[in-house]
């Protein structure tokens, strides 16, 4: 791949990865807060949504294998789901329904769009050959971009609240925001149309229920690779949708939720050249390994922290970002490992739907349980514990809980397929 298509591929990931932020992060605290939808109300939307959004992955990562297996395009795929995306954008951003079932209507289609583009789109670095760390190179390149993304789409609209001087998730930032957002898409996917060039460098030869489970059989890895994959995004999205509210409520600081976000996620892109170095010697799951015990050690002084000692929170964003880094590059890169045992019949874009599933199901639970469980909770005005905050609940305990229990599997995992130095 040419260093323009390279960048062209790249680049995707900026404005996918930047609307994805405010799709899930943003978006409920706004609806929440400045359009007036419940909480609760919003959470089990979510995860209602992440349900349906599961069988609806299914078939599309069904239709994309096949699509591939006759000599279709990934490249028109991936053009054509993320023009309907833009679309769910608009309505989501500009539009700002409120009602509900409009809402309801729009974030589905922005589900169900961005899974028509992300799988392909994915699978292109699945797909890659494994020679010269092309795979790993790649993979790091477009985690740049992707990070990127995310950081503009913080720095944007925290920008936008301080030249207005008004709140982060005032509708009229959230609607400039959408538009940035929207414009970058637009340029995005033309420069994507003109250097981009497509290659397929495996291609499947059937696909059928039967080949898929005869894999999985033969492959004990990727089952156990798919429940870390679960576990370690559950403990991170628990975290990443309550993010705004601990800052806000918990370390009554609502002005910097922006700022310390940014904070976070520039600390992830530096750190990022450093995994892709090291990751040149060591194997993908020793460096996962590392990663959440630094993500583990950098955490957990969010207990002692409160609004009077605001400021440790800093050495946690500093560490976790650290740590997190690892966590975008690996699951592509061993998945791509994975697959590499069925070179004959590579199926990725099954492997890669099928992934994502697993990453959209553990979202939506992490939003599902954390929004509407702490949302119901402060509702009633219910304690689960007289000297623990309920926001320290699902922020805290339940994501060090899960990380603990990824750091477990990641040691089983690696104790019976993997080795530290690379061959």
């Amino acid at each position: 791949m040419s260093i323009k298509s390279i960048f062209a591929y790249s680049f995707q990931s900026f404005y996918l990865a930047g609307s994805f932020l405010l799709l899930f992060i943003f978006l409920p605290s706004f609806y929440n807060l400045s359009l007036g939808f419940a909480l609760s109300t919003l959470g089990l939307i979510i995860l209602v949504s992440r349900f349906f959004d599961v069988f609806s992955d299914i078939y599309i990562g069904y239709q994309t294998e096949r699509r591939i297996i006759y000599n279709k395009s990934k490249k028109k795929q991936i053009q054509f789901g993320v023009l309907i995306f833009i679309f769910s954008l608009i309505g989501l951003y500009v539009v700002q329904p409120s009602n509900i079932y409009l809402f309801i209507f729009y974030y589905n289609l922005a589900l169900i769009s961005y899974s028509i583009a992300i799988i392909p789109y994915d699978s292109i670095v699945i797909d890659q050959k494994k020679t010269l760390s092309k795979r790993f190179h790649l993979a790091t390149i477009k985690e740049i971009f992707t990070i990127s993304g995310v950081i503009s789409a913080l720095v944007f609209p925290t920008a936008i609240s301080k030249i207005l001087s008004v709140d982060l998730l005032s509708p009229q930032v959230i609607k400039l925001t959408g538009l940035f957002m929207i414009i970058i898409s637009i340029i995005g996917i033309i420069f994507f149309h003109f250097f981009f060039h497509e290659d397929n460098q495996y291609q499947s030869k059937s696909v059928s229920i039967k080949k898929i489970k005869s894999f999985i059989y033969k492959n004990k890895k990727i089952t156990l690779f798919a429940i870390i994959t679960f576990f370690n995004l559950l403990a991170n999205n628990f975290t990443a949708n309550l993010f705004i509210i601990f800052v806000s409520t918990h370390l009554g600081l609502p002005n910097y939720a922006g700022l310390f976000l940014i904070l976070y996620f520039v600390v992830t892109l530096i750190a990022t050249p450093f995994w892709y170095k090291i990751g040149k010697s060591y194997k993908n799951m020793f460096l996962l390994q590392i990663g959440t015990l630094i993500t583990m050690i950098g955490f957990s002084p969010v207990l002692f922290i409160n609004s009077q000692n605001w400021e440790l929170y800093l050495v946690v964003i500093l560490i976790t970002g650290i740590g997190v880094g690892i966590d975008l590059i690996i699951p592509q890169v061993e998945l791509a490992d994975i697959l590499d045992d069925n070179k004959d019949n590579r199926l990725s874009q099954i492997f890669t739907a099928f992934f994502s599933i697993v990453r959209k199901a553990a979202i939506g639970i992490a939003g599902g349980i954390s929004l509407a469980g702490y949302g119901y909770l402060e509702k009633i005005e219910y304690s689960l514990h007289p000297l623990i905050p309920n926001i320290m609940i699902f922020y805290f305990f339940i994501p060090i809980i899960i990380k603990l229990i990824v750091l477990l599997l990641v040691m089983s995992y690696r104790s019976k397929f993997d080795v530290i130095i690379k061959s």
